[in-house]
């Protein structure tokens, strides 16, 4: 069934973000894409309602012809309440008013469908990234929507994760839901996508079949660059000696390691315990064995004086968030920054980054993409020698990413930093890396591929 957008203009501020927007969206699969910014998980949330709701100012109307649509966010954690994935599928079916007798058979199809069973009574606040975003689908498929609205649901996820779950978005499509989604990656949906979407100018249009075509044969070029990295070695930065990490089970159990100076890329799949083992290098979880920095245990220094030199970026950017605005945020960040970003510095990059001119906007009404990109920059603008990133490139567009490891590349040649990035984006680091660690079975490994 369609869905009918009537002549919709929408704005946070003034300056509108989406413009006498007019369009139709038929039923199955349909791929939103479009810069970083653009207005793709504002027009996601007027669909669902949200908007203006609860943010911004709109006129015009949507028509979803008496359809029920329910959304996942970006950041699938913003949407959870209750403790473990069974109570928030129970908590979102008692919402709903559902008959109670109908709880174990949607919650069983949903877990089957989105195979989380080894996922249902563990604290949702210990799942990876990756892991909350199945568990915020398998909500969704419980909660028995007609229309799946999708911003970014897989900007966690490890490839083999992906996949699987736009394949089954793919089977729900092909039952009669209607499936909405936003991305930047276009892996894996040459072969579901019914249509495609282009955002460009405050406005939507569909793509013909041979716009279609010449995109995704462009994206396939992205991937056919060979790459490799180098196998380490010289003076440790952290070194591991029968290090353990447990959370819920044993995640790490790594008899030696050195990891060193520049910048290590780190993968493996969802809930492997990658995050896991940057909460213990910054000491917000505890590790048995030894785990040193630059010769001295991590567990016996002290937080403070250990801290100024170690951070985390985390993967969700408002976690990293303390005021209310952009140009608050920076203000804060230069009371005690690095020499290297000068305001002159700062402005250029504001400009780069396309922030400048949103400096007076609150930092969470602020696209998944611009919150990463701001957080990014004030955390450069520290003077932490090392920095442990986590998915920096989840949310950016293309240009965005060049843009963002350009600033990151910048910022380590002139202060010599340390960078740690977990990330499922092999294609796009691999040029700025210089090692690759892959993380399974409990174990780091060094690999030159």
């Amino acid at each position: 069934m369609m869905i009918t957008v009537n002549n919709i203009t929408f704005s946070y501020e003034k300056v509108p973000i989406i413009k006498q927007l007019n369009m139709n969206i038929p039923g199955g699969f349909s791929l939103l894409i479009g810069p970083t910014g653009c207005g793709k998980s504002t027009l996601l949330k007027i669909l669902a309602g949200l908007y203006p709701k609860y943010a911004g100012k709109m006129t015009g109307s949507v028509d979803l012809h008496q359809q029920k649509a329910a959304m996942m966010f970006q950041n699938a954690a913003e949407q959870f309440t209750m403790a473990t994935p069974r109570e928030e599928i129970v908590f979102a079916l008692e919402n709903l008013q559902v008959d109670p007798k109908e709880y174990q058979v949607r919650l069983a199809k949903a877990v089957e469908f989105i195979q989380i069973d080894d996922l249902l009574d563990q604290k949702i606040n210990t799942l990876s990234g990756g892991q909350q975003q199945r568990v915020a689908l398998a909500v969704l498929l419980a909660m028995d929507v007609d229309i799946f609205l999708l911003d970014e649901p897989f900007a966690s996820c490890d490839p083999e994760t992906r996949l699987f779950l736009i394949k089954k978005l793919a089977r729900l499509a092909k039952t009669g839901k209607t499936i909405i989604l936003s991305d930047h990656v276009l892996d894996d949906y040459e072969n579901v996508c019914d249509h495609l979407f282009e955002f460009k100018d405050e406005s939507v249009h569909e793509l013909s079949g041979s716009e279609k075509t010449t995109l995704f044969v462009k994206n396939k070029k992205l991937h056919e660059q060979k790459y490799a990295f180098v196998i380490p070695s010289g003076d440790a930065v952290f070194t591991l000696k029968n290090t353990k990490i447990s959370q819920n089970t044993l995640l790490l159990n790594q008899p030696c390691l050195n990891i060193y100076n520049k910048s290590t890329l780190i993968t493996g799949p969802n809930g492997v315990g990658k995050t896991s083992l940057f909460k213990a290098m910054t000491k917000m979880i505890p590790y048995t064995g030894s785990f040193s920095y630059q010769g001295q245990e991590i567990a016996k220094l002290k937080s403070r004086k250990y801290l100024q030199q170690v951070a985390q970026i985390f993967q969700k950017a408002p976690d990293q968030f303390l005021t209310v605005t952009v140009k608050d945020e920076i203000e804060l960040s230069k009371k005690d920054r690095n020499t290297f970003f000068t305001d002159e510095k700062i402005d250029k990059w504001l400009q780069k980054l396309a922030l400048s001119n949103h400096l007076d906007q609150v930092v969470y009404t602020l696209s998944g993409g611009q919150q990463k990109k701001l957080q990014i920059l004030l955390m450069l603008m520290t003077r932490h020698q090392v920095l442990l990133i986590d998915e920096p490139l989840s949310g950016l567009d293309h240009d965005s990413i060049k843009l963002t490891l350009e600033l990151m590349r910048e910022s380590q040649e002139k202060l010599h930093q340390t960078f740690l990035i977990i990330s499922h984006q092999v294609n796009e680091l691999a040029s700025f890396c210089d090692y690759r660690l892959v993380f399974d079975d409990q174990r780091l490994k060094y690999v030159e591929r």
